[in-house]
């Protein structure tokens, strides 16, 4: 990513940049090395779901169609389906500025904006709406009276909303004492951002069906190993964690009153025992048709 233009946008942390908590719930940080754990950890999704999407949107995909990603990130998800479907136009949105290392394909736009301020797109004007990995994003409120109805306004009657959340609480295989001290502070560090969920995979679903926008409502849940060494993808599982916890240092001392010396050793013994025992990240996938009426 490029360096910030506005200083109130972004602030920097460690050597680490962060959003500014006026526009963000975000956690993690905004820079280049987070777009690197982004694109592995889409690599890890797309082999544990065996593919981008689950809703049948893929002969319409082929004959073409518009497709929305909510909060886009470093674009993995929107440029994979691009180079699969170039009848289709796929348009990412994001807080902070996509920069890409080669240029933009022809059937991609990326608009930069706030999703906490709503959708910037006319109703009905999308065939398949995808958000993933928003457990940063919203609150619990903000899910049921902000995300689910702009995801419903701006879908097409007839077309597709899907969404991928996963269980925030890592399941370790063994003595994984470490790991469950990681597991025990998320919650205290989620409601200090005013009521992030936790494990919103388990919830996503209700979302949906609770909203009354949707029918033909589907769901599916996968894990994704987290080591022990040995495996491709559960190592690179363990990568993902590694620089999870490494990146949220500063938040994370904060909510666990430890100091920094205290938190890198109990992520670096965290990191062994997923090495040496490994772990499970539950993920889930739901969608959902929206019914033909007036948004």
């Amino acid at each position: 990513m490029d360096e910030p233009t506005s200083k109130d946008k972004f602030e920097v942390i460690d050597g680490r940049r962060f959003q500014s908590l006026d526009d963000s719930n975000y956690v993690l940080p905004n820079d280049a090395g987070e777009e690197d754990r982004l694109d592995m950890q889409h690599a890890m999704i797309k082999h544990a779901f065996d593919g981008n999407f689950s809703a049948p949107v893929d002969q319409l995909l082929r004959s073409g169609g518009r497709v929305l990603d909510v909060c886009c990130g470093s674009a993995a998800w929107t440029l994979d389906l691009a180079k699969e479907y170039p009848n289709s136009y796929f348009v990412g949105v994001d807080i902070a500025p996509v920069v890409l290392a080669d240029e933009k394909p022809s059937n991609v736009e990326f608009v930069e904006y706030n999703v906490l301020d709503g959708l910037p797109f006319n109703s009905n004007s999308f065939d398949f709406v995808f958000a993933r990995a928003l457990v940063s994003v919203y609150t619990r409120e903000q899910w049921t009276e902000l995300a689910i109805p702009e995801y419903a306004r701006v879908t097409k009657p007839g077309g597709w909303v899907e969404l991928l959340e996963w269980d925030g609480m890592i399941r370790g295989q063994g003595k994984c004492e470490n790991i469950q001290h990681m597991n025990n502070a998320l919650p205290g560090l989620f409601e200090s951002k005013g009521g992030l969920i936790v494990s919103p995979g388990f919830e996503i679903q209700g979302f949906l069906e609770q909203s009354g926008s949707f029918t033909n409502i589907g769901h599916k849940e996968r894990p994704i190993p987290l080591g022990p060494k040995g495996e491709r993808y559960a190592e690179m599982g363990i990568r993902d964690f590694r620089d999870v916890w490494r990146a949220m240092k500063y938040p994370f001392t904060v909510s666990m009153q430890v100091t920094g010396e205290h938190y890198d050793a109990i992520v670096e013994a965290a990191v062994k025992e997923l090495i040496d025992y490994g772990a499970i990240w539950e993920h889930m996938r739901v969608w959902g048709q929206k019914k033909n009426r007036t948004a």
